[in-house]
């Protein structure tokens, strides 16, 4: 089990390692997938009405969708916790 004193260094378990690393990598993992699919910088924040995800700030000078080509009619918000 870990141990915490002050000044030194936090010993974890192979168990509490290897969840550890788990954790690390869903978490990477689920910040790819909430990524923009054109910028990967930001959140998406907008879907087209063919389903393609975006952040707000790459949506706005699209005319097509640049994942599928679809003409883009209308963009909605979609908001996604935690922030």
């Amino acid at each position: 089990m870990g141990e915490i004193r002050l000044g030194s260094t936090i010993r974890f378990s192979d168990t509490d390692h290897n969840r550890l690393i788990t954790l690390q990598a869903e978490n990477q993992q689920l910040r790819f997938l909430l990524s923009c699919r054109i910028c990967r910088q930001n959140r998406i924040r907008c879907v087209f009405q063919c389903g393609h995800l975006t952040c707000w700030s790459c949506s706005e000078p699209l005319v097509d969708c640049s994942i599928c080509g679809t003409k883009i009619r209308s963009r909605y918000s979609i908001y996604l916790h935690p922030p």
